[in-house]
């Protein structure tokens, strides 16, 4: 079972959380900052569950201050904060900061739920996604390697071999090496340049980034500009979908992606 790490002063509404959350997470609760960041440290959850409030030590930033130091020290992690309308400056702040999502107290637990699960699954992509990228460049580093050392490899790498290995197995793990730029393959064009580059240049806050762009572009365009449904189809509040069509300038009436 994840551990769903949870730093709320209001024990009314710690006890309603774990009433609901407790069915699908461990819940670990913090009393305060210094605790809150020894547990986080300890246990390393991918998702805290972080109550806007004055802060027990005080800490002029407050818990945003808390969230920033667990950014540092884990960047994957989805803070999701609970906060009170009244605190909307400090919401949108931390979410400049890196903040995952954020929902108003008192909670809507079915929402939140919802909210906190979509953490969960993100995370669990971006874990992926990494082992996926490292694997990638060490298979690719590894090819590099025999094709230096092997004469014959060499040569089913050169470009001006391709021409003959088109079809073949060979021919496509060819493409995607790097070829060095005064390399030329057909028509004067460095194959290297061309589509090695497409291999480990994507960061994973961009992979991110462009996956979290395309959903909301499908799901505003699919939901006809209705920020209700889309923001259910996301599983996320209105005003966090808001905050990422702003952040990725979109308007209302979104296309939806072509699927190929």
């Amino acid at each position: 079972m994840e551990k769903l790490l949870v730093v709320e002063a209001e024990k009314p509404l710690c006890l309603q959380l774990e009433s609901v959350l407790s069915l699908e997470y461990e819940i670990v609760e913090a009393e305060g900052r210094s605790d809150a960041m020894k547990l986080f440290l300890q246990l390393s959850p991918k998702v805290v569950l972080l109550g806007l409030g004055p802060d027990p030590v005080g800490d002029p930033e407050g818990v945003v201050g808390l969230m920033d130091g667990m950014l540092k020290l884990r960047p994957g992690t989805k803070v999701v904060l609970l906060a009170l309308p009244a605190q909307r400056e400090e919401v949108h702040s931390a979410l400049q900061r890196g903040a995952y999502d954020f929902h108003w107290k008192p909670a809507g637990l079915a929402e939140l739920q919802v909210i906190v699960r979509r953490a969960f699954h993100l995370s669990e992509v971006e874990e992926q996604h990494l082992a996926l990228k490292k694997t990638l460049e060490r298979t690719t580093a590894g090819i590099e390697g025999i094709a230096g050392q092997c004469m014959a490899l060499g040569q089913l790498f050169a470009p001006r071999q391709t021409g003959q290995l088109q079809e073949t197995g060979l021919s496509y793990r060819a493409r995607l090496v790097r070829v060095p730029p005064e390399r030329r393959g057909r028509g004067g064009e460095s194959e290297g340049e061309e589509e090695g580059a497409l291999v480990g240049q994507m960061t994973l806050r961009e992979a991110r980034d462009k996956v979290e762009r395309l959903m909301v572009e499908e799901a505003v365009g699919n939901s006809g500009g209705n920020m209700t449904r889309a923001s259910e189809l996301l599983g996320v509040s209105r005003p966090a979908l808001y905050d990422l069509m702003k952040k990725y300038g979109l308007g209302k009436k979104v296309q939806p992606p072509v699927r190929y």
